[in-house]
């Protein structure tokens, strides 16, 4: 009876290994695709601002900035942003927005002459 209990151990073991190490796989195939995708810039319009409180317990310290661009091809692009970015930037304002997949790298308004 000890030895079935024992193969179980050993199966859920490596059970759970190899969940770890799929996970870990594919999370580090994911970062690597964000990270070889060039960065893209359109014309943009930043649109709604909001922050999110991560729960209690989560490894996320400090809020989370959001900042939604309106592009001019008509689709909308929610990113992430530093609290700086999110204190900074204004909402209709127009400019050019540069980013990498759901990366936020930059946004210069347009000079107003």
């Amino acid at each position: 009876m000890s030895s079935f209990f024992s193969f179980v151990a050993m199966i859920l073991f490596f059970v759970i290994l190899i969940a770890f190490v799929v996970t870990m796989v594919r999370s580090g195939a994911e970062t690597y695709h964000r990270s070889t995708v060039p960065p893209a810039n359109a014309q943009a319009k930043a649109v709604s601002k909001r922050t999110e409180t991560p729960p209690e317990g989560s490894k996320i310290s400090g809020d989370l900035h959001f900042v939604t661009f309106a592009l001019d091809s008509g689709k909308e692009l929610e990113l992430t942003v530093t609290p700086n970015e999110y204190e900074t930037l204004e909402l209709d304002i127009e400019g050019e927005l540069y980013y990498q997949e759901t990366r936020f790298l930059s946004f210069e308004p347009k000079k107003i002459l």
